[in-house]
Protein backbone atom coordinates (compact mmCIF):
# COMPACT_ATOMS: atom_id res chain seq x y z
CA UNK A 1 0.00 0.00 0.00
CA UNK A 2 1.34 3.45 -0.90
CA UNK A 3 2.27 6.08 1.67
CA UNK A 4 -0.69 8.20 0.56
CA UNK A 5 -3.21 5.39 1.14
CA UNK A 6 -1.70 4.64 4.55
CA UNK A 7 -2.01 8.30 5.56
CA UNK A 8 -5.60 8.41 4.30
CA UNK A 9 -6.49 5.43 6.47
CA UNK A 10 -4.74 7.00 9.45
CA UNK A 11 -6.61 10.28 8.93
CA UNK A 12 -9.94 8.44 8.82
CA UNK A 13 -9.11 6.44 11.96
CA UNK A 14 -8.13 9.62 13.78
CA UNK A 15 -11.48 11.20 12.87
CA UNK A 16 -13.40 8.07 13.92
CA UNK A 17 -11.65 8.21 17.30
CA UNK A 18 -12.26 11.97 17.51
CA UNK A 19 -8.52 12.57 17.83
CA UNK A 20 -8.73 15.93 16.07
CA UNK A 21 -5.16 17.11 16.68
CA UNK A 22 -3.77 13.91 15.20
CA UNK A 23 -6.19 14.22 12.28
CA UNK A 24 -4.81 17.69 11.53
CA UNK A 25 -1.21 16.45 11.61
CA UNK A 26 -1.91 13.54 9.27
CA UNK A 27 -3.88 15.61 6.76
CA UNK A 28 -1.12 18.21 6.74
CA UNK A 29 1.33 15.42 5.84
CA UNK A 30 -0.95 14.45 2.96
CA UNK A 31 -0.91 18.04 1.72
CA UNK A 32 2.88 18.00 1.78
CA UNK A 33 2.72 15.07 -0.66
CA UNK A 34 -0.10 16.56 -2.72
CA UNK A 35 -0.80 20.25 -1.95
CA UNK A 36 -4.23 20.26 -3.61
CA UNK A 37 -5.61 16.98 -2.25
CA UNK A 38 -9.31 17.83 -2.13
CA UNK A 39 -10.20 15.12 0.38
CA UNK A 40 -7.40 16.18 2.75
CA UNK A 41 -8.48 19.84 2.47
CA UNK A 42 -12.10 18.90 3.18
CA UNK A 43 -11.04 16.74 6.12
CA UNK A 44 -9.05 19.63 7.58
CA UNK A 45 -12.04 21.93 7.24
CA UNK A 46 -14.32 19.39 8.92
CA UNK A 47 -11.76 18.78 11.68
CA UNK A 48 -11.44 22.47 12.49
CA UNK A 49 -15.23 22.62 12.75
CA UNK A 50 -15.06 19.98 15.47
CA UNK A 51 -12.61 22.24 17.31
CA UNK A 52 -14.98 25.22 16.92
CA UNK A 53 -12.47 27.03 14.71
CA UNK A 54 -14.81 28.12 11.93
CA UNK A 55 -12.42 30.73 10.48
CA UNK A 56 -9.77 28.08 9.79
CA UNK A 57 -12.45 25.70 8.55
CA UNK A 58 -13.68 28.28 6.03
CA UNK A 59 -10.12 28.74 4.76
CA UNK A 60 -9.83 25.08 3.80
CA UNK A 61 -13.30 24.79 2.30
CA UNK A 62 -12.58 27.85 0.15
CA UNK A 63 -9.32 26.24 -0.99
CA UNK A 64 -11.36 23.22 -2.09
CA UNK A 65 -13.65 25.43 -4.16
CA UNK A 66 -10.59 27.06 -5.68
CA UNK A 67 -9.68 23.65 -7.09
CA UNK A 68 -13.19 22.32 -7.71
CA UNK A 69 -15.89 24.98 -7.98
CA UNK A 70 -18.65 22.34 -7.93
CA UNK A 71 -17.55 20.48 -4.78
CA UNK A 72 -20.79 19.86 -2.88
CA UNK A 73 -19.15 19.02 0.41
CA UNK A 74 -17.26 22.31 0.74
CA UNK A 75 -20.30 24.30 -0.42
CA UNK A 76 -22.55 22.59 2.10
CA UNK A 77 -20.19 23.22 5.01
CA UNK A 78 -19.68 26.87 4.06
CA UNK A 79 -23.44 27.31 3.86
CA UNK A 80 -23.84 25.79 7.33
CA UNK A 81 -21.11 27.99 8.75
CA UNK A 82 -22.76 31.07 7.24
CA UNK A 83 -26.13 30.09 8.68
CA UNK A 84 -24.57 29.08 12.02
CA UNK A 85 -26.04 25.60 11.73
CA UNK A 86 -24.87 22.59 13.71
CA UNK A 87 -21.79 21.18 12.00
CA UNK A 88 -21.05 18.17 14.17
CA UNK A 89 -20.15 15.06 12.25
CA UNK A 90 -22.49 12.06 12.34
CA UNK A 91 -21.69 9.45 14.94
CA UNK A 92 -21.22 5.85 13.79
CA UNK A 93 -20.00 2.73 15.50
CA UNK A 94 -16.70 1.36 14.29
CA UNK A 95 -18.52 -1.70 12.97
CA UNK A 96 -20.35 0.42 10.43
CA UNK A 97 -17.07 1.27 8.70
CA UNK A 98 -15.56 -2.20 8.59
CA UNK A 99 -15.29 -3.34 4.98
CA UNK A 100 -15.26 -7.09 4.49
CA UNK A 101 -14.42 -8.27 0.96
CA UNK A 102 -17.35 -10.19 -0.49
CA UNK A 103 -19.64 -9.32 2.44
CA UNK A 104 -20.19 -5.55 2.21
CA UNK A 105 -20.94 -3.04 -0.51
CA UNK A 106 -21.97 0.61 -0.80
CA UNK A 107 -24.46 1.18 -3.59
CA UNK A 108 -26.13 4.21 -5.15
CA UNK A 109 -29.90 3.77 -5.38
CA UNK A 110 -31.95 4.26 -8.54
CA UNK A 111 -35.64 5.00 -9.18
CA UNK A 112 -35.55 7.34 -6.19
CA UNK A 113 -38.52 8.55 -4.16
CA UNK A 114 -39.35 12.24 -4.42
CA UNK A 115 -37.23 14.84 -2.64
CA UNK A 116 -39.76 15.28 0.17
CA UNK A 117 -39.14 11.69 1.22
CA UNK A 118 -35.37 11.84 0.73
CA UNK A 119 -35.06 15.05 2.76
CA UNK A 120 -36.34 13.17 5.82
CA UNK A 121 -33.73 10.40 5.60
CA UNK A 122 -31.02 10.41 8.26
CA UNK A 123 -27.55 9.00 7.84
CA UNK A 124 -27.08 5.63 9.55
CA UNK A 125 -30.79 4.78 9.45
CA UNK A 126 -31.52 1.09 9.05
CA UNK A 127 -33.56 0.15 5.99
CA UNK A 128 -35.31 -2.96 4.71
CA UNK A 129 -34.73 -4.87 1.47
CA UNK A 130 -37.97 -5.83 -0.30
CA UNK A 131 -37.51 -7.96 -3.46
CA UNK A 132 -40.12 -7.00 -6.07
CA UNK A 133 -40.05 -8.32 -9.62
CA UNK A 134 -36.82 -7.11 -11.29
CA UNK A 135 -35.69 -4.79 -8.50
CA UNK A 136 -35.08 -4.85 -4.76
CA UNK A 137 -36.78 -1.88 -3.14
CA UNK A 138 -35.09 -0.15 -0.23
CA UNK A 139 -37.61 1.06 2.34
CA UNK A 140 -37.57 2.79 5.71
CA UNK A 141 -40.56 1.90 7.93
CA UNK A 142 -42.43 0.76 4.78
CA UNK A 143 -41.71 4.07 3.04
CA UNK A 144 -40.05 3.55 -0.34
CA UNK A 145 -36.65 5.26 -0.78
CA UNK A 146 -35.19 3.77 -3.95
CA UNK A 147 -34.10 0.58 -5.70
CA UNK A 148 -30.88 -1.36 -6.05
CA UNK A 149 -29.46 -1.66 -9.58
CA UNK A 150 -31.07 -4.43 -11.62
CA UNK A 151 -28.01 -6.69 -11.79
CA UNK A 152 -27.39 -6.49 -8.04
CA UNK A 153 -31.11 -6.92 -7.34
CA UNK A 154 -31.14 -10.12 -9.40
CA UNK A 155 -28.10 -11.50 -7.55
CA UNK A 156 -29.29 -10.66 -4.06
CA UNK A 157 -32.83 -11.86 -4.69
CA UNK A 158 -31.48 -15.32 -5.53
CA UNK A 159 -29.25 -15.30 -2.45
CA UNK A 160 -32.08 -14.14 -0.17
CA UNK A 161 -34.45 -16.80 -1.51
CA UNK A 162 -31.79 -19.44 -0.79
CA UNK A 163 -31.30 -18.36 2.82
CA UNK A 164 -28.95 -15.35 3.06
CA UNK A 165 -29.84 -12.34 5.22
CA UNK A 166 -28.61 -8.74 4.91
CA UNK A 167 -28.61 -5.42 6.72
CA UNK A 168 -28.89 -2.06 5.00
CA UNK A 169 -28.07 1.42 6.31
CA UNK A 170 -28.08 4.83 4.67
CA UNK A 171 -24.52 6.00 4.03
CA UNK A 172 -25.18 9.34 2.31
CA UNK A 173 -28.28 11.08 1.05
CA UNK A 174 -29.59 14.38 -0.26
CA UNK A 175 -32.69 15.34 -2.24
CA UNK A 176 -31.45 13.80 -5.48
CA UNK A 177 -28.95 11.13 -4.40
CA UNK A 178 -28.88 8.22 -1.97
CA UNK A 179 -26.21 5.61 -1.18
CA UNK A 180 -26.79 2.65 1.11
CA UNK A 181 -24.31 0.31 2.80
CA UNK A 182 -25.21 -3.37 2.48
CA UNK A 183 -23.82 -6.06 4.74
CA UNK A 184 -24.20 -9.82 4.62
CA UNK A 185 -25.40 -10.92 8.06
CA UNK A 186 -25.79 -14.64 7.49
CA UNK A 187 -24.80 -16.93 4.65
CA UNK A 188 -26.83 -20.10 4.18
CA UNK A 189 -25.20 -23.49 3.81
CA UNK A 190 -26.34 -23.55 0.21
CA UNK A 191 -24.41 -20.34 -0.49
CA UNK A 192 -21.37 -21.08 1.70
CA UNK A 193 -18.95 -20.74 -1.25
CA UNK A 194 -20.67 -17.76 -2.88
CA UNK A 195 -19.69 -14.18 -2.08
CA UNK A 196 -22.60 -11.78 -1.91
CA UNK A 197 -20.54 -8.99 -3.48
CA UNK A 198 -17.71 -10.15 -5.77
CA UNK A 199 -14.58 -8.03 -5.41
CA UNK A 200 -13.86 -5.42 -8.05
CA UNK A 201 -10.61 -3.81 -9.17
CA UNK A 202 -9.45 -0.87 -7.09
CA UNK A 203 -11.48 -1.98 -4.08
CA UNK A 204 -8.96 -0.62 -1.54
CA UNK A 205 -9.10 2.89 -2.96
CA UNK A 206 -12.88 2.75 -3.33
CA UNK A 207 -13.29 1.67 0.29
CA UNK A 208 -11.13 4.53 1.56
CA UNK A 209 -13.07 7.05 -0.52
CA UNK A 210 -16.41 5.74 0.72
CA UNK A 211 -15.36 5.90 4.36
CA UNK A 212 -13.78 9.30 3.79
CA UNK A 213 -17.01 10.78 2.48
CA UNK A 214 -19.05 9.42 5.36
CA UNK A 215 -16.61 10.69 7.96
CA UNK A 216 -16.68 14.16 6.43
CA UNK A 217 -20.40 14.61 5.93
CA UNK A 218 -23.31 12.29 6.21
CA UNK A 219 -26.00 13.81 4.04
CA UNK A 220 -24.35 14.66 0.72
CA UNK A 221 -22.06 12.86 -1.72
CA UNK A 222 -18.57 14.03 -2.57
CA UNK A 223 -17.96 14.54 -6.26
CA UNK A 224 -14.39 15.09 -7.40
CA UNK A 225 -14.52 16.92 -10.72
CA UNK A 226 -11.56 18.15 -12.75
CA UNK A 227 -12.57 21.71 -13.57
CA UNK A 228 -9.28 22.84 -15.13
CA UNK A 229 -7.18 21.29 -17.85
CA UNK A 230 -4.43 23.92 -17.79
CA UNK A 231 -1.26 23.87 -15.68
CA UNK A 232 -1.78 22.52 -12.18
CA UNK A 233 -2.58 25.23 -9.63
CA UNK A 234 -0.97 25.56 -6.23
CA UNK A 235 -2.42 26.73 -2.93
CA UNK A 236 -0.58 30.03 -3.38
CA UNK A 237 -2.29 30.53 -6.76
CA UNK A 238 -5.72 30.01 -5.20
CA UNK A 239 -5.06 32.25 -2.21
CA UNK A 240 -3.72 35.02 -4.50
CA UNK A 241 -6.85 34.84 -6.65
CA UNK A 242 -9.09 35.11 -3.57
CA UNK A 243 -7.14 38.17 -2.32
Amino acid sequence: MSQTLKLQQQAINAAKNQNWEKAIQINQKLLELKPLDINALNRLGATYLQLNKSTKAKKYFKLVLGVDRSNKLAKKHLERIKNKQNTNLPSFSNEYFIEEPGKTKSVELYRLADKNVLSKISIGQECQLQPKNRYISICRDDVYIGSLPEDLSFRLTKLIKSGNTYSCRVRSCDKSYCVVHLRELERSKRNKNTNSFPNSHGSITATINEVDESMLEGDIPVEIVDTDTDAEKTIDDIQTRED
